[in-house]
């Protein structure tokens, strides 16, 4: 126990004494940002060239600019995982055995700390940092909750409440267990416990922070509406989830506050954050390389949305993760943002390219992408949560409803998302059910909020 607080407490005495210079290079001119980014790059190849199997058998001897390099999928890197890492101690078997039965912050062979992917795009995975790699991410933790405005605070320590992953396996609970050394009050609570559970547990200990997936936060605004939650954060962040514009203006009204959006990546630990403009969430272009991308991988332009995403992250040597496919649907707009930062901004979030749905029409099938359907759903504000899920017959959308929601909620949500449908082309059947709760997907508890035909799974 003592050996891994003391770790702990060195990576955040490291991140601290870095700090400054850590945060310099999210103002750096363009040109010096890009030319450092070619430089870790390189480094970062000839690294993984010479360490991993994998990457040397697909890199060959050619020397290739990034945008060159070959994309590596999800399968890729598992069907080939004793070849893809670099260090011999990481097997996969004893990885995926280990990770099972990990409780808090554990290290495999008391070094590297394994996490699942919670399988959001339905196909799961298993990633490693070792010591070095972690400090990094350590310091891009200290990053965020300085732009989130979290800061340490004396003799009072700032108190910060999670509600998010229940366990050890997943990139969400380890990042708040590795801050955990003293300089703040910290209390996790599971997003799979119940609601009223986790009201109690924060009216008892009234967070100064509050981090977790925006669904449950969202749950957590309505209790404080309709009074049974008292708490007064300085400041919200929101993370692992698309949070919508209701999600959004619930958390506003019930504290008062706008909350800041964070993006974390458990191929590149924390990815980009909100800053007080509130305009996107700057990625750490430093740390990441985030290419987004057509169906068939070539570069979209600033502010055009794209098809999935490419990461690479430039501190992770045990696991390289270059040029890495994620589904995500987002926009990334590179015009300057009043707050000085030079870092490209994500100014849309819309899921995955797995939540895209593909409806009857009288043509053929057409695609109805996330962002429609929950635009219709948000025309109705009594709804709190929602899952839409696909079947042969069509659409059946599961709704929470608040408190005070009109007699005719349900009826009125059905009539938009018809509405939405027929704009589209569509001529896909539509039903909506107010159920009491939604269940969250096993794993990392996070609600799935689209399930596709044949990518649908039990909760």
């Amino acid at each position: 126990m003592l050996g891994a607080w003391l770790e702990r407490a060195r990576n955040i005495g490291w991140a601290l004494a870095n700090q400054r210079a850590h945060d310099a290079r999210t103002r750096l001119p363009r040109p010096d940002l890009e030319a450092l980014q070619r430089a870790r790059v390189r480094e970062l190849v000839s690294y993984a060239r010479a360490h991993s199997r994998f990457y040397r058998d697909l890199y060959g001897t050619a020397e290739l600019e990034l945008g060159e390099l070959p994309v590596v999928t999800k399968d890729m890197m598992m069907a080939s995982f004793d070849d893809f890492v670099t260090d011999p101690r990481l097997r996969l078997d004893a990885l995926l055995s280990h990770v099972q039965g990990v409780e808090g912050d554990d290290r495999y062979q008391g070094e590297f700390r394994v996490m699942a992917s919670s399988g959001s795009s339905g196909r799961s995975a298993v990633y490693v940092y070792d010591r070095a790699a972690w400090r990094e991410l350590v310091a891009a933790s200290l990053r965020m909750g300085t732009m989130g405005g979290l800061a340490p605070r004396l003799p009072r320590r700032t108190r910060i409440a999670t509600v998010a992953a229940p366990n050890g396996k997943h990139m969400t609970f380890r990042g708040g267990a590795s801050m955990d050394v003293g300089l703040y009050r910290t209390r996790r609570f599971s997003v799979l416990s119940p609601l009223s559970e986790i009201t109690r547990g924060l009216d008892e200990y009234q967070p100064d922070f509050l981090f977790g997936y925006p669904s449950a936060l969202a749950r957590l605004a309505e209790e404080q509406l309709d009074g049974r939650l008292h708490i007064a954060p300085r400041a919200v962040t929101t993370s692992s989830e698309v949070r919508t514009p209701e999600m959004t203006e619930r958390m506003q009204r019930a504290w008062g506050i706008t909350p800041f959006n964070c993006l974390g990546l458990t191929e590149t630990g924390i990815t980009a954050m909100d800053c007080a403009e509130h305009r996107g969430l700057h990625l750490f272009e430093d740390l990441c390389i985030y290419e987004v991308v057509d169906a068939e991988n070539r570069p979209v332009p600033s502010g055009h949305p794209g098809a999935k995403v490419l990461v690479t992250n430039l501190y992770n040597r045990v696991q390289p993760i270059i040029r890495f496919e994620v589904s995500d649907l987002v926009t990334v707009e590179d015009d300057p943002c009043p707050c000085g930062r030079t870092l490209r901004r994500i100014v849309a979030l819309d899921g995955r390219s797995d939540d895209i749905l593909e409806l009857p029409g009288p043509s053929g099938p057409v695609r109805v992408f996330p962002f429609t359907l929950r635009s219709a759903i948000g025309k109705e504000e009594s709804v709190v949560e929602y899952r839409i899920t696909q079947d042969q017959a069509g659409l059946t959308v599961e709704v929470v409803l608040g408190q005070s929601a009109p007699h005719d909620a349900a009826a009125r949500v059905e009539q938009a998302l018809a509405a939405a449908l027929r704009a589209e082309g569509s001529t896909a059947t539509v039903r909506v059910l107010p159920v009491p709760a939604i269940p969250r997907e096993t794993g990392a508890g996070k609600l799935k909020h689209v399930r596709a035909l044949g990518r649908a799974r039990p909760a």
